[in-house]
């Protein structure tokens, strides 16, 4: 892998480090060379091999490749750790030879969004109008020299995920106290209920179960007219009922209404079950009867 050939650096060294140098192979018999703040990576036998990740060099500002350098085994440079990095120059000594590196090298560029927008490619092209060889800059997001594949940081990529769940259970608790208040509001307060008291039972001091008691009887006072209305219109229908059944299935008629009547009473009497299930049997054989 080529990522052992850094294996043999130190932490301090690998801090110290502010420009890599890709060099051609010639008659060195280490794959690298350190010397004060540069790094000479050489290429031989196809090595470097596989992936090259250079985020242990926190302090790297410049990647130098010279032109004739074959890095035919090697895949990709990750570069996506290396926030102070602003230059990358393809040294063309012998001129020429740009399109040599072009064809010879596959490796791409692993790297951020940001960074190719702010990474600048220093390289030669022939100017063929005034017949010589001129330094070119573009940044990377300009150039069609070096291929490149843009990659998201993994903690930024969680850290966003984070932020939206944290958002959206903020939204829901926001939603939760909203809800609250509506309802705090729509709740009467203690003054409003004393000021009900007020109006409904005087001056007497307030008590909830006398309130209550006295509300629900000024609702059935209200409703009171309707229900002797129905009342009646019920007595009117009974005695219409009684007089077509004759006097065999009157009797029957009375037993139902009663039995009906004893149901509904028995409504609120949690305890007694076994009653209520006789009054029904008789209230369905009294249907039975009138059905006949």
């Amino acid at each position: 892998m080529a990522q052992e050939i850094f294996n043999f650096l130190k932490n301090h060294q690998k801090k110290e480090i502010k420009h890599i140098i890709f060099k051609q192979f010639k008659v060195q018999s280490t794959l690298f060379s350190f010397s004060d703040d540069v790094l000479d990576i050489y290429s031989n036998s196809g090595q470097p091999k596989g992936g090259l990740n250079l985020e242990p060099f926190i302090n790297l500002r410049k990647i130098t490749f010279q032109s004739n350098v074959q890095l035919n085994s090697l895949e990709n440079i990750d570069i996506s750790k290396n926030e102070k990095l602003s230059k990358i120059v393809i040294a063309d000594q012998n001129h020429g030879q740009l399109s040599n590196f072009f064809h010879t090298n596959n490796f791409i560029l692993l790297m951020k969004e940001m960074q190719s927008n702010r990474i600048i490619l220093c390289y030669y092209e022939y100017d063929s109008q005034n017949c010589m060889w001129a330094e070119k800059y573009k940044y990377l997001r300009e150039q069609a020299i070096l291929p490149y594949l843009l990659i998201e940081d993994r903690k930024l990529e969680q850290s966003a995920a984070e932020i939206a769940e944290l958002k959206q259970s903020l939204n829901q608790k926001y939603q939760i106290i909203a809800d609250l208040n509506k309802k705090i509001q729509q709740t009467p307060t203690l003054n409003q209920f004393r000021e009900l008291n007020n109006i409904v039972l005087g001056s007497t001091e307030l008590n909830f179960n006398n309130l209550k008691q006295e509300i629900k009887r000024l609702k059935l006072k209200d409703f009171n007219p309707y229900f002797q209305e129905q009342k009646n219109i019920f007595e009117q229908l009974t005695a219409t009922a009684k007089s077509k059944a004759g006097d065999s299935l009157r009797s029957i008629l009375d037993l139902f209404l009663q039995t009906n009547k004893q149901i509904i009473e028995s409504e609120n009497e949690s305890d007694n079950s076994f009653a209520r299930g006789q009054l029904q049997g008789q209230l369905t054989t009294c249907q039975t009867l009138l059905q006949t």
